[in-house]
Order: C-alpha cells, then structure tokens, then sequence
C-alpha cells in the first residue's frame, strides 16, 4: 500500500463565532494530546459534554456509561441507545478534516450504525455516516469499517473500508481522514491502532454540510437495508478541522492506550 502523508493544511470548517478552540477541559485522558486544529472533544467521561468547545451532546435510549481504554466511555446497548450531538456538528464543508475515536465492540450483526448525519437511508441529500459492516451493495465482512460521503442527487457515495473485521471485544483507536492533495484530488485514510489501514483517492471533496443532527449509537438505515443500533463502546470521539499527520495520529493512540 502507497503511503499517504496527510498536509497540515486547511482553515477550521465553522463559521466564525461558532468554531471555539479554548476550554479543553481536563478529563481521565487530561489535558487533549493534540490541539491543533481541535474543534470538538466527548471523551465520554460520564457525560455527553463537548470538552473542546459548545456541541454537547444529549444522551436517551438508556445510555450508560461504563469502562474505557484509561477512564470511562459511552455504552451503547444495541437496542435504543443513543447521543444526539446537534446539527452544528460534523459540518466538514469540502475542507480537510479528522474524526478519531476509540472503541469496542464484540457484535455480530452483519451491519451496525455507529455515527451518522443523514435524513433518509438513500442518496437524496448530502450526508455523511461511519457504519461496522454497512456498504449495502458490497456486503463487506462483519466487523469491517465503513465510511460513506455523499453529494445527494442519488449520486453513488464514496467510501472507504478498513482492511479487516475490528468487532474482536478489545478497544481499537480509529482515524478517519480526508486531505487535499497536491494534484487537487482528494485522500481518504483510515488509521487504526495508530497506523495506516487503508487508504483511496478521489476527483473532488464532496460537500459534508446540512443541518440533521449528529447521532451516534443509531442510523436511519436501520429497518431499511439490515442495519442494527451500535451494541458497543465508544470513548474519547475528536473532530479537527485538518489532516492529521501520522505522527499526531500515533500520539492519539499512545495517550490512550490501554494499560499504557
């Protein structure tokens, strides 16, 4: 596999006054690793609050909250669990950007939600989702990573997988990203564990703006294309406004890092 290295290039993808990069609060991880560029933090440190900046969540559906890689983490029971981040957040625009998170899950389901910001499961609007399994016309392994962007219109999406299945019941950090590239076409990279997995080039960035609420936990796929609610674990979800670089990546992972 070619090895991508991500630019830190990029301006913050909120509009003035609402991106705040003051305020990471302290939490089981203290202080953020890596600041640069942050623009949203939930560690999920028994609440659903943003450390970062003003996108705190709101958590129903009997979400609990139980151990995590160094501290605690949102418990997700596969059934009605959910948090609602607000419309603001995960407006990425068509700039580069990084979703991480840790997580754990053991699930067998041949397609979990996990973190989505769509209307209807078809192509109709923008939207953009991260799915364990998902792709509904390539039927990946159970457990493998999902991520589609869509322009609407009913255009295809562009996806990315992870190289193998993750629902192995121990806890994985995942990095999502998109970078501009020097040619102008567009790189989307998944690191897990630290470390490159995969990785596919595209013509343009599609646009990740509308205003339907963030959710994790749940999918309005699910009834539709045999998505199920996340039965898992998640901790510590960061958005950032540019590509990180492998060496902030590996920093992400070794901050928290169980049994560090």
């Amino acid at each position: 596999m070619k090895k991508i290295t991500p630019s830190l290039r990029g301006p913050a993808w909120f509009r003035p006054g609402i991106l705040f990069l003051a305020g990471f609060g302290m939490t089981c991880f203290g202080q953020a690793p890596v600041t640069n560029g942050l623009v949203a933090r939930w560690p999920g440190d028994g609440n659903a609050k943003d450390s970062a900046g003003h996108f705190d969540g709101q958590v129903s559906g009997g979400l609990r909250y139980g151990p995590g890689p160094t501290g605690k983490a949102f418990e997700f029971n596969g059934a009605s669990s959910r948090v609602d981040f607000g419309p603001a957040a995960g407006n990425f625009g068509t700039r580069d950007f990084t979703i991480a998170y840790w997580m754990k899950t053991d699930s067998q389901s041949s397609q979990q939600a996990f973190l989505s910001k769509r209307a209807t499961c078809d192509g109709a609007g923008p939207f953009w989702d991260i799915r364990i399994g998902g792709g509904y016309s390539q039927n990946p392994p159970t457990g493998v990573l999902h991520i589609e962007f869509a322009p609407g219109g009913y255009k295809p999406p562009y996806d990315l997988f992870s190289s193998r299945p993750l629902n192995d019941g121990q806890w994985h950090h995942i990095a999502w990203v998109r970078q501009s590239t020097s040619s102008g076409s567009i790189a989307c990279l998944i690191y897990v564990d630290g470390a490159l997995d995969n990785s596919k080039t595209y013509p343009e960035a599609v646009d990740l703006a509308n205003q339907l609420p963030l959710v994790m936990g749940r999918d309005v796929c699910e009834g539709f294309d045999g998505t199920t609610p996340y039965s898992g674990s998640a901790a510590e979800l960061q958005f950032f406004s540019h590509a990180l670089s492998e060496e902030e990546i590996l920093t992400l992972y070794k901050a928290g890092k169980p049994g560090k």
